[in-house]
């Protein structure tokens, strides 16, 4: 498991973002550590959902797989259903929400339509 404490606050911004996004929002509440942070239902399409918060603006693909490659192997490990997807959700310093697809071999980003990330190279406008 990653080492170091989870980011409590922005964990809270996320639940708060993916309903804001429209997203049914389910959390799990267990003991035992877990590789993700809650679920998200968008229209029958259930992802468990990681939060990492990171210093740098670098958010191409290639930068997440290296900088959050621990995340990413964990939410690889964990067996999961078909049909059952893998997201990391991360917050950089511009507090602007980036979403990525983890899947066996790559990581893929999910478009948002968020204000804060229109201005980010303009690959999320409309």
């Amino acid at each position: 498991m990653t080492r170091g404490y989870r980011p409590l606050v922005a964990i809270g911004e996320a639940k708060r973002k993916a309903t804001s996004w429209g997203f049914n929002l389910i959390t799990v509440e267990t003991q035992k550590k877990i590789p993700f942070d809650f679920v998200i239902d968008d229209r029958g399409c259930t992802s468990l959902v990681r939060i990492r918060r990171i210093k740098s603006p670098q958010f191409r693909t290639d930068d997440i797989e290296r900088t959050c490659a621990q995340e990413t192997q964990e939410l690889r490990m964990l067996p999961v259903p078909e049909g059952i997807y893998r997201e990391l959700w991360v917050r950089g310093p511009g507090r602007a929400w980036h979403r990525y697809l983890v899947l066996p071999e790559s990581v893929e980003e999910l478009l948002t339509r968020d204000k804060e990330n229109r201005d980010d190279k303009g690959k999320n406008e409309p």
